[in-house]
Protein backbone atom coordinates (compact mmCIF):
# COMPACT_ATOMS: atom_id res chain seq x y z
CA UNK A 1 0.00 0.00 0.00
CA UNK A 2 1.09 3.33 -0.60
CA UNK A 3 1.40 6.04 1.84
CA UNK A 4 -0.80 9.63 1.23
CA UNK A 5 1.90 11.63 1.27
CA UNK A 6 3.55 9.17 -1.65
CA UNK A 7 0.53 9.28 -3.67
CA UNK A 8 1.13 13.25 -4.86
CA UNK A 9 3.88 12.13 -5.88
CA UNK A 10 3.58 9.18 -7.81
CA UNK A 11 0.50 10.89 -9.69
CA UNK A 12 3.25 13.65 -10.26
CA UNK A 13 5.45 12.09 -12.05
CA UNK A 14 3.13 9.47 -13.69
CA UNK A 15 1.44 12.15 -14.91
CA UNK A 16 4.71 13.78 -16.51
CA UNK A 17 5.25 10.34 -18.14
CA UNK A 18 2.61 10.19 -19.39
CA UNK A 19 2.40 13.02 -20.89
CA UNK A 20 5.69 12.21 -23.10
CA UNK A 21 4.05 8.96 -23.63
CA UNK A 22 1.11 11.03 -25.77
CA UNK A 23 3.86 13.22 -26.74
CA UNK A 24 5.77 10.54 -28.24
CA UNK A 25 2.17 8.58 -29.28
CA UNK A 26 1.74 11.63 -31.79
CA UNK A 27 4.88 11.48 -32.92
CA UNK A 28 4.36 7.99 -33.90
CA UNK A 29 1.32 8.16 -35.36
CA UNK A 30 0.70 11.69 -36.73
CA UNK A 31 4.38 12.35 -38.36
CA UNK A 32 6.06 14.41 -35.71
CA UNK A 33 9.57 12.65 -34.56
CA UNK A 34 10.35 11.94 -31.70
CA UNK A 35 13.65 11.22 -30.50
CA UNK A 36 15.12 9.00 -27.69
CA UNK A 37 17.75 11.83 -26.27
CA UNK A 38 20.96 9.41 -25.06
CA UNK A 39 21.38 9.95 -21.69
CA UNK A 40 18.13 10.50 -19.80
CA UNK A 41 14.84 9.99 -19.88
CA UNK A 42 13.50 12.31 -22.35
CA UNK A 43 12.18 12.33 -25.47
CA UNK A 44 12.96 15.27 -27.89
CA UNK A 45 10.72 16.67 -30.96
CA UNK A 46 11.60 17.92 -34.43
CA UNK A 47 8.59 18.28 -36.88
CA UNK A 48 8.16 16.46 -40.50
CA UNK A 49 5.72 17.36 -42.83
CA UNK A 50 2.01 15.40 -42.75
CA UNK A 51 -1.14 16.06 -43.79
CA UNK A 52 -4.26 16.39 -41.53
CA UNK A 53 -7.58 14.48 -42.24
CA UNK A 54 -10.55 16.24 -41.53
CA UNK A 55 -12.91 14.76 -38.75
CA UNK A 56 -16.55 15.48 -38.11
CA UNK A 57 -16.58 14.13 -34.29
CA UNK A 58 -15.39 16.95 -32.36
CA UNK A 59 -16.57 16.07 -28.69
CA UNK A 60 -15.14 13.24 -26.53
CA UNK A 61 -17.91 11.19 -24.53
CA UNK A 62 -17.36 10.17 -21.18
CA UNK A 63 -16.91 6.25 -22.04
CA UNK A 64 -14.33 7.66 -24.76
CA UNK A 65 -11.97 9.47 -22.56
CA UNK A 66 -12.00 6.66 -20.17
CA UNK A 67 -10.82 4.65 -23.70
CA UNK A 68 -8.36 6.98 -24.24
CA UNK A 69 -6.77 7.41 -20.40
CA UNK A 70 -6.38 3.76 -21.06
CA UNK A 71 -4.42 3.72 -24.02
CA UNK A 72 -2.23 6.53 -23.40
CA UNK A 73 -1.75 4.71 -19.94
CA UNK A 74 -0.42 1.63 -21.54
CA UNK A 75 1.58 3.10 -24.20
CA UNK A 76 3.65 4.76 -21.74
CA UNK A 77 4.21 1.83 -19.59
CA UNK A 78 5.42 0.01 -23.11
CA UNK A 79 7.46 3.27 -23.73
CA UNK A 80 9.20 3.11 -20.65
CA UNK A 81 9.84 -0.49 -20.72
CA UNK A 82 11.15 0.24 -24.39
CA UNK A 83 13.38 2.84 -22.93
CA UNK A 84 14.91 0.42 -20.47
CA UNK A 85 14.82 -2.59 -22.92
CA UNK A 86 17.02 -0.49 -25.36
CA UNK A 87 19.34 0.71 -22.62
CA UNK A 88 19.93 -2.68 -21.10
CA UNK A 89 20.60 -4.11 -24.89
CA UNK A 90 22.75 -1.46 -26.09
CA UNK A 91 25.69 -0.85 -23.80
CA UNK A 92 23.47 1.37 -20.96
CA UNK A 93 23.24 3.74 -23.72
CA UNK A 94 20.11 4.56 -25.84
CA UNK A 95 21.04 6.12 -29.30
CA UNK A 96 18.98 8.71 -31.09
CA UNK A 97 15.77 7.35 -32.90
CA UNK A 98 14.57 10.06 -35.33
CA UNK A 99 10.73 9.89 -36.62
CA UNK A 100 9.46 6.63 -36.39
CA UNK A 101 12.13 5.26 -39.04
CA UNK A 102 14.09 2.05 -37.70
CA UNK A 103 16.72 2.98 -40.38
CA UNK A 104 20.35 3.08 -39.02
CA UNK A 105 18.91 0.97 -35.85
CA UNK A 106 20.96 -2.29 -35.01
CA UNK A 107 19.29 -5.11 -34.80
CA UNK A 108 18.33 -5.76 -30.74
CA UNK A 109 17.54 -1.77 -30.86
CA UNK A 110 15.28 -1.86 -34.04
CA UNK A 111 13.19 -4.92 -32.75
CA UNK A 112 12.47 -3.45 -29.56
CA UNK A 113 11.59 0.08 -31.22
CA UNK A 114 9.18 -1.74 -33.57
CA UNK A 115 7.49 -3.98 -30.87
CA UNK A 116 7.12 -0.45 -29.55
CA UNK A 117 5.79 0.94 -32.55
CA UNK A 118 3.06 -1.99 -32.97
CA UNK A 119 2.07 -2.36 -29.24
CA UNK A 120 1.15 1.30 -29.79
CA UNK A 121 -0.90 1.18 -32.22
CA UNK A 122 -2.54 -2.06 -30.73
CA UNK A 123 -3.42 -0.58 -27.56
CA UNK A 124 -5.15 2.23 -29.78
CA UNK A 125 -7.31 -0.54 -31.69
CA UNK A 126 -8.01 -2.29 -28.59
CA UNK A 127 -9.72 0.77 -26.94
CA UNK A 128 -11.79 0.89 -30.04
CA UNK A 129 -9.65 3.80 -31.46
CA UNK A 130 -8.82 4.16 -35.18
CA UNK A 131 -5.08 6.13 -34.74
CA UNK A 132 -6.74 9.16 -36.69
CA UNK A 133 -9.66 9.66 -34.10
CA UNK A 134 -6.84 8.59 -31.31
CA UNK A 135 -4.33 11.87 -32.67
CA UNK A 136 -7.23 14.20 -33.04
CA UNK A 137 -8.46 13.49 -29.51
CA UNK A 138 -4.91 14.34 -28.23
CA UNK A 139 -4.91 17.98 -30.82
CA UNK A 140 -8.02 18.31 -29.02
CA UNK A 141 -6.89 18.15 -25.34
CA UNK A 142 -3.80 21.07 -26.55
CA UNK A 143 -6.56 23.05 -27.70
CA UNK A 144 -9.37 22.56 -25.11
CA UNK A 145 -8.30 23.32 -21.56
CA UNK A 146 -11.55 21.77 -20.30
CA UNK A 147 -10.73 18.51 -22.00
CA UNK A 148 -7.42 18.32 -20.12
CA UNK A 149 -8.79 19.02 -17.34
CA UNK A 150 -11.18 15.67 -17.60
CA UNK A 151 -8.26 13.77 -18.94
CA UNK A 152 -6.27 14.41 -15.99
CA UNK A 153 -9.18 13.99 -13.55
CA UNK A 154 -9.50 10.43 -15.19
CA UNK A 155 -5.90 9.33 -15.46
CA UNK A 156 -6.22 9.99 -11.49
CA UNK A 157 -9.18 8.02 -10.86
CA UNK A 158 -7.61 5.26 -13.04
CA UNK A 159 -4.30 5.48 -11.27
CA UNK A 160 -6.46 5.23 -7.81
CA UNK A 161 -8.10 1.90 -8.75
Amino acid sequence: MYSYCFLPSLNRIFSQSLIVGLLAAIGLLSGIAPELSLDSHTLVFSSSAYAQATFTKTNVDDAELVRFVRASIRMEIARQQAYEDIKRNNGGKVPEIPDCSLQGLSGVVRDIWEQFCKQSERYIREEGFSNERYNEILRMRQQNPKLEIRIEQELERQLRQ
